[in-house]
């Protein structure tokens, strides 16, 4: 188990960086004169290029049965990436520099998740291991929202970034120390994209659009929402972000082992209809303690989804073909964030934001009654037989 220690370090070393500069990415970006349109623009190509490069990372991990090199090429070049975008003059460089974070979280991604279901591959209490290791970046991302929001007041929105820079860095020197388990046996017939797709995995992808268009919709605008529209400020902002992460963080490990015990599609449920009323709640433009109320909920609800959409998706795919599995679902998350980061700003510049908060509610709530109606309780993919 040293390996998923190791992995479980660098998990928190990844969104240590990111909860240091994506929530205060939109507020950058206007600072260098880019319109929220702008802002989605670059959100999503830089998801559009992670979905198509997470596709092609986890084919070949799987084809030639190796993980670490790939985490390893994904963590340096995230580094290079953000220590470049900390130092740009104009916004528009940040267009080919999001380009290069999206080919490189697409490695680090697919093949890191592929790797945590090979290191537990068969071990009875999988699925709260797999949710301890989210849980770790929940908690780093909320720790790092809140110093980062600190910085971004006194130091300077920069500082964030270099921050991320430096932090990106030392995931990559922790990562060197990854030792993957021997290859598990394979099976004669080789498992593609197609038949990844054609059994279980379809529901759980389906799902992950559901609920990602919506969430990146409303989450690529909300600093901008909650700072300035509502006049909270940076400081507060970033606080009310690390509210909900740091609920995530007991949630995470909690989830996992209630869904253990119940299955999958109660957790679904109860995540998906929970973010309706998180939505809700904004549209009411509520006090600040509305808000706090708010964060606080969507923590709970983002740990009941998270935990349970990441288990299974170590799970349901042959051992040989956990890295397309993976891929394909990071790759879901990738779409709904392109769907999501492009028509968010737009909603929010043309229609307001309550409109932009009504209809994120109303996506879910569809994704919650898909749930019902069609997950159950799914089975693992059986295990490679021996050649």
């Amino acid at each position: 188990m040293r390996s998923y220690w190791i992995l479980f370090a660098v998990i928190f070393l990844n969104f240590t960086g990111g909860g240091a500069m994506m929530p205060f990415f939109s507020l950058y970006a206007t600072n260098l004169g880019a319109s929220l349109g702008s802002i989605a623009l670059i959100v999503g190509l830089q998801a559009g290029v992670g979905m198509v490069a997470s596709l092609y990372w986890g084919q070949l991990a799987d084809r030639i049965g190796r993980r670490k090199p790939f985490i390893l090429v994904g963590a340096g070049g995230i580094a290079l990436s953000v220590f470049a975008i900390a130092n740009v003059p104009h916004w528009l460089w940040l267009i080919p520099l999001h380009g290069l974070i999206g080919v490189a979280s697409g490695a680090n991604q697919a093949t890191s998740l592929a790797l945590m279901g090979d290191i537990l591959h068969d071990h009875p209490n999988r699925g709260r291991y797999v949710s301890a290791y989210r849980m770790s970046g929940s908690l780093a991302f909320s720790v790092s929202i809140v110093m980062s929001g600190w910085m971004s007041e006194n130091i300077g929105i920069r500082g964030s970034f270099q921050y991320a820079a430096i932090v990106y860095t030392l995931s990559f020197l922790v990562a060197i120390f990854v030792a993957e388990p021997p290859p598990l046996s394979r099976s004669p017939r080789a498992t593609g994209f197609r038949e990844v797709l054609a059994g279980p995995m379809r529901p759980l992808l389906i799902l992950a659009l559901s609920f990602g268009i919506p969430f990146s919709a409303v989450y690529s605008v909300w600093p901008v929402w909650v700072a300035e529209i509502q006049g909270h400020g940076r400081a507060t902002f970033s606080q009310l972000w690390g509210i909900a992460a740091f609920v995530e963080v007991p949630c995470m490990l909690l989830a996992g082992i209630i869904g253990d015990r119940i299955g999958r599609r109660p957790m679904f449920v109860f995540g998906l209809a929970g973010f309706a009323v998180v939505y809700l709640i904004y549209l009411s433009e509520p006090p600040l303690t509305g808000l706090i109320a708010a964060q606080v909920l969507r923590g709970f609800v983002f740990a009941s989804f998270t935990a349970s959409a990441l288990t299974m998706a170590v799970e349901l795919a042959p051992a040989e073909a956990r890295g397309r599995a993976s891929a394909l679902y990071t790759s879901a998350q990738q779409l709904g964030q392109i769907s999501g980061n492009w028509v968010g700003g737009p909603i929010a510049d043309l229609f307001g934001f309550r409109t932009l908060f009504a209809m994120g509610a109303a996506l879910v709530l569809v994704g919650a009654a898909y749930t019902q109606m069609t997950l159950g309780r799914v089975r693992r993919a059986a295990p490679a037989s021996s050649s």
